[in-house]
């Protein structure tokens, strides 16, 4: 398959995903629980996000000109990374949630903001270096256990388009999300085979 044949397929799989979840019956129904709206449409309009961004990654001619320029900008990965945490974590809060549940101009500006952020990070990942990935994983695992713990401690409803039952879902799930991904990151280099080194005269020669 040509480079812009790839590009091109992983661009309609974005744009597929997108206009699924844009599509009204699928958009009520994932925004009418704050589990579904927080932990299901919130990474799968980043994931439509991401996408894009693989197919504008494995694009050619103006589309890759227009992505060297972009990623001058972006240097060892940390603007769009940064960026992206910012408004995933905005869109996470009780009042981003309940804007986009009760104002159309800002659901409609949760579809736009939220998939640049997976394009931002499907940029930035491969350019961050490995301690600088390590420190985004942190940050993704205690993110969830923020979230998840304030959730559940709080004694009144935060988001006012949701019940508290609702909202005390969303932090137990918020918590074994947490403890999913931490050991997902954690499993390989702990307890995954080691890195295949050549012998130290192969190296030398």
């Amino acid at each position: 398959m040509s480079p812009r044949a790839d590009s091109q397929r992983w661009l309609a799989a974005a744009a597929a995903l997108w206009l699924a979840l844009a599509a009204p019956p699928l958009r009520g129904w994932l925004e009418s629980s704050m589990v579904w709206h927080m932990l299901v449409q919130l990474p799968l309009l980043a994931g439509a996000g991401f996408l894009a961004g693989v197919a504008w990654l494995r694009s050619g001619g103006v589309a890759a000109r227009a992505l060297q320029a972009t990623q001058s900008f972006n240097a060892g990965g940390a603007t769009g990374i940064i960026a992206a945490s910012f408004v995933m974590l905005l869109w996470m809060l009780p009042r981003g949630l309940d804007a986009a549940r009760l104002d159309l101009a800002f659901d409609a500006l949760k579809f736009v903001t939220v998939p640049l952020a997976g394009l931002a990070v499907a940029l930035s990942w491969p350019r961050l270096p490995v301690i600088a990935r390590a420190v985004v994983h942190l940050e993704v695992i205690a993110t969830f256990f923020r979230f998840g713990w304030g959730y559940l401690a709080a004694e009144q409803r935060l988001c006012l388009a949701y019940l508290a039952d609702d909202q005390t879902r969303a932090g137990v799930l918020l918590l074994w999300f947490g403890v999913v991904y931490a050991v997902t990151v954690t499993w390989r280099p702990m307890f995954g085979p080691a890195p295949h080194q050549q012998p130290e005269l192969d190296r030398v020669t």
